[in-house]
């Protein structure tokens, strides 16, 4: 597939995280934190495993983008695990803008919007 593609695919794909936690937080979802942070289980993290790696050219272009997503799937995972362990303004914090996935999600977008240039 084309790499403007995959990442207008990706970019639509992690932003609709958001609105996954606020069904997740008011019971509308179930999440599993574990499922939630592996980051080669969506379809950007497979891509960025097998045909990213050579398309995303220099390497540390990959290894960056590589290192943001992971960190994404990271981060949503603890979203996960703060609600479950009844965090629930923990959790709804860091959806936020400012909270931690906010940022993680913001940063990968931001360099995934390079990209499309």
């Amino acid at each position: 597939m084309a790499l403007k593609h995959e990442i207008e695919q990706a970019i639509a794909d992690h932003a609709a995280w958001k609105a996954r936690f606020r069904d997740f937080i008011n019971g509308k979802l179930e999440l599993d934190a574990p499922t939630v942070g592996k980051d080669n289980h969506c379809q950007f993290g497979k891509w960025i495993e097998k045909e990213g790696e050579r398309m995303l050219l220099p390497k540390e272009v990959h290894d960056e983008i590589f290192s943001l997503h992971a960190e994404f799937h990271r981060v949503a995972a603890t979203v996960v695990e703060k609600k479950k362990r009844g965090d629930i303004h923990g959790a709804q914090q860091d959806i936020t803008s400012n909270g931690s996935f906010g940022r993680a999600s913001s940063a990968l977008m931001q360099r995934m919007l390079k990209l499309k240039v």
